[in-house]
Parts: C-alpha cells; sequence; structure tokens
C-alpha cells in the first residue's frame, strides 16, 4: 500500500484459497481488511465450482468488508454461455460488484464477447479480468459494451 499499489486481490484462484476452510478465509480477510480498508479496494476471489459455495464465500466477503469480488467460470463442468449468464448475475444479484474471471485455459470454458456484453448490463457486474492473452478482446468487447465500454474495467494476462 505505502508503494502506491491501487487495489489488493487475494484469495485469487492459483493459490491455497481452493483448499481453505470458511474460518480461514475469514481470517485472511478480516486480516488484510483491517490493514488495508479505506485506503486501497479489496477485491476478493469468490469464485469456484460449487455456485453454492460461490454465494457463502461472496456474502463471507461482503460481511468481511470486501469492495468486490472475482468469480471464475465454474471449471470442470462446461456451463453453456446461457449457463454462464445464470450463475454471474445470481451472485451479482447478492450485491457485491463482481468482476467475471474469464480463465478457460484452466476452467475448460470461455465467457464469450456476447456474454460479457449482456452481463455488463448487471449494475453490479463491473468488470472483467481475461486471462485468454488474446488482446483482441478488447477491440470486440468495446464495440458490443458500446457506452458501457469507458466505465466497465478490463484486465488482462496470459494463463
Amino acid at each position: 500500500i505505502e508503494q502506491g499499489t491501487d487495489n489488493l486481490c487475494v484469495l485469487g484462484t492459483t493459490a491455497e484459497a481452493a483448499v481453505m476452510t470458511m474460518d480461514e478465509r475469514a481470517l485472511v480477510l478480516t486480516t488484510i481488511a483491517n490493514i488495508a480498508k479505506g485506503k486501497v479496494p479489496l477485491l476478493v476471489g469468490t469464485g469456484t465450482i460449487n455456485p453454492d459455495s460461490v454465494k457463502s464465500m461472496t456474502k463471507q466477503a461482503i460481511d468481511l468488508g470486501a469492495d468486490a469480488n472475482l468469480v471464475v467460470n465454474p471449471y470442470y463442468v462446461k456451463p453453456p454461455q446461457r449457463g454462464l449468464i445464470k450463475h454471474f448475475s445470481s451472485i451479482a444479484d447478492l450485491g457485491l460488484p463482481v468482476i467475471l474471471y474469464n480463465v478457460p485455459g484452466r476452467t475448460g470454458s470461455n465467457i464469450a464477447d456476447e456474454t460479457v456484453a449482456t452481463l455488463s448490463e448487471h449494475e453490479n457486474i463491473i468488470g472483467l479480468k481475461d486471462a485468454t492473452g488474446d488482446l483482441s478482446r478488447l477491440a470486440s468487447l468495446k464495440k458490443l459494451l458500446g457506452d458501457r465500454d469507458a466505465s466497465f474495467l478490463k484486465y488482462s494476462g496470459d494463463d
């Protein structure tokens, strides 16, 4: 924080978070929130394969001070696009801003640009972390998002 980071992302998908208990997650979130709250936004990974677990982790993140959550596609089950829309919308309906996490190399499914555009219409779906490494998606998303493009957060990587 002292070095000028503009946010913190904790309990992501490539570390211990996938095997942590809810009590362990609470300890991590409480510790970080006590240090960072009010200084930088706290983005918390709450995605997993089970939608009920995603909801429980999201509610916990809300209760412990998260500013937004990062939700990955449910892995292994390869939901169709309509299933992804239902999944992400139901999490966004809980009230915490959502950043979609598209990492098809690890989940086995891709959030299509058209699906991102549809989801961006939800007031609590505020951005996309895209780990395809395909920077050409930005032009496609800009066209599909239209007026929402400027306010829709976009993060890119190659996973």
